[in-house]
């Protein structure tokens, strides 16, 4: 069902008329998408569960704790984890320290410390500070917000799908509904692919041109068409149509809620600005260190509680910056939403359709090779 899917028309978002027509009637790919993704945000790693159970080998093993563990653990030699290692915060720590007597002589070339200039410096660190602790409050709590919202929003939608695929297949339990079983089967395994392997900016495209949930739709809407063409009543399926439409209705609003989620990232001027109010909060400390160093010899000799001091306020600053920025990346980093609830009812979809008999009818968007197909 997801194989063979073609591009029929693609807005021109950042690309002009001629390259929308180069690219309208090719597959769509990240390759494509990527022309405009740097404004939108719909590429990047993002991954809800691990692919290794919709391979084709592996459709009917039973699923085991290892498959609900998160996509990829960071090791303690990662990159991604790198800011929060003894070494790199030792070394931030220890080069303000030895950089500070330095920065003073520097500074001191080309500043004079005179009783107004503390009086500035004075005035001017409390307003900063209290901005900088403002916005660091304001970045922790919109960024633990956004995981915690799209890590319930998406359990639920995972949730919520399982049930929806055990119901469409009790519906079109009889025969005569098979190849709409098989539909359905394949729009929910379509919707599982989506989620476990495929960007934001491919899941958006296949809303537009071939949505899961649509097709799902279709499905029930096939099968009240064949009850009215038979001239029989819904009667003890009419409340399951009805669970249904409404079932369907709230997993659309769940999937839009996290797809808007997944799309608030904090902007990098954000955190220029988280840079710049840490620059100028040490700039101000140096300043007023200034007035209390002697510089007789010609060489600045301030004393070992300031050079502490500067070193642990660097240090914590620069710690905080990279925190930010790691829980800035949901999918990424240290600070990962947790994904195991959800690929447990990714998991336990995959098994009811299996469980239907439909695994030979229906894939889960992986060649033989364990190629993404689209």
């Amino acid at each position: 069902m997801t194989s063979g899917m073609r591009v029929t028309k693609l807005s021109a978002i950042d690309i002009d008329e001629q390259e929308a027509k180069e690219i309208s009637m090719q597959d769509y790919s990240e390759q494509q998408l990527s022309v405009f993704s740097s404004s939108t945000r719909l590429l990047g790693d993002r991954r809800y569960a691990k692919r290794r159970p919709y391979l084709p080998e592996n459709i009917h093993s039973i699923p085991t704790i290892l498959d609900v563990s998160p996509p990829r653990k960071l090791s303690a030699e990662d990159p991604e984890r790198w800011w929060l290692s003894f070494q790199f915060r030792g070394s931030i720590v220890f080069g303000a320290y030895v950089a500070f007597p330095y920065i003073l002589q520097l500074v001191a070339q080309a500043v004079d410390v005179t009783d107004d200039l503390n009086y500035l410096v004075s005035s001017f660190i409390p307003s900063v500070s209290i901005l900088f602790g403002t916005l660091c409050s304001l970045t922790v709590n919109i960024l633990y917000s956004r995981q915690a919202r799209l890590q319930q929003t998406v359990s639920e939608e995972a949730s919520l799908l399982s049930q929806l695929t055990q119901d469409l297949l009790h519906l079109l339990r009889r025969p005569e509904h098979s190849e709409h079983k098989k539909r359905a089967a394949q729009a929910a395994a379509d919707y599982v692919a989506t989620l476990v392997g495929d960007s934001r900016g491919v899941e958006i495209m296949k809303v537009v041109i071939s949505d899961p949930i649509m097709q799902m739709t279709d499905t029930v809407v096939a099968f009240e068409q064949y009850c009215e063409d038979k001239g029989t009543d819904l009667q003890a399926a009419g409340a399951l149509v009805s669970s249904l439409r409404s079932n369907l209705s709230e997993i659309g609003v769940l999937r839009a809620r996290r797809l808007s989620d997944e799309a608030l990232a904090l902007p990098p001027t954000h955190f220029g600005l988280l840079a710049l109010l840490s620059g100028l909060i040490l700039a101000a400390f140096i300043l007023t260190s200034l007035g209390s160093v002697d510089m007789s010899s010609g060489m600045a000799n301030p004393s070992i509680e300031s050079r502490v001091l500067f070193s642990v306020i660097s240090g914590v600053y620069t710690l905080f910056f990279n925190f930010s920025r790691d829980l800035n990346q949901p999918f990424g980093g240290v600070y990962q939403i947790r994904r195991s609830q959800t690929a447990s009812y990714l998991l336990k979809t995959k098994r009811i359709i299996t469980s239907a008999g439909l695994a030979q009818d229906v894939n889960f968007g992986y060649g033989e090779d364990g190629s993404r197909i689209q």
